[in-house]
């Protein structure tokens, strides 16, 4: 005779919920009689010692001061007084223009990107990178100097540079 199908299945249900009881168990049993004392007592399981000095980075190389050369090119430019900023009697189309040629003439200047958009030129003096703008003020056009953060520079290299633009340009 064959057993049936149908009664096989609460001795399947039977065993599986034994196994499933049984499993959790053990976690109960190992807390109650106390196995796991040892193991969480052990020299292995102690937090890891960071030696001193070992939990900072290493700041031995972060302030170099890099070497000045002399600009070969200063000797050349003729010396003008620094500004901040200068007025030119012309439209502002005509000013971006004219500056754009007058600063691929002054010696030492380095023209990176030029955006018509801001009438502006991004261009490196004396190592430093500023963006020499053109403005319209009424019927003038006044030129500045631009920092990365969007303000007006006052450095010696800017006012230098902006010194010898209006040189130039009269």
């Amino acid at each position: 005779m064959t057993a049936s199908p149908l009664s096989l299945r609460p001795l399947l249900l039977g065993a599986v919920a034994f196994a499933v009881l049984s499993q959790g168990g053990c976690a109960w049993t190992r807390d109650k009689l106390g196995i796991d004392a040892n193991y969480k007592e052990s020299v292995q399981n102690q937090p890891l010692e960071v030696p001193p000095g070992m939990d900072l980075p290493n700041t031995a190389a972060a302030i170099t001061v890099p070497s000045v050369s002399a600009n070969p090119n200063a000797a050349s430019a003729p010396a003008a007084a620094g500004i901040s900023s200068f007025t030119m009697a012309d439209g502002v189309d005509s000013a971006w223009r004219r500056l754009g040629l007058a600063l691929g003439k002054v010696p030492g200047v380095t023209v990176g990107d030029a955006v018509k958009l801001l009438n502006s030129y991004e261009v490196t003096y004396e190592g430093v990178t500023m963006l020499v703008r053109a403005e319209a003020v009424g019927a003038e056009t006044r030129v500045t100097a631009l920092g990365p953060d969007g303000k007006p520079m006052n450095s010696a290299a800017s006012n230098q540079l902006l010194g010898l633009l209006k040189a130039r340009l009269g």
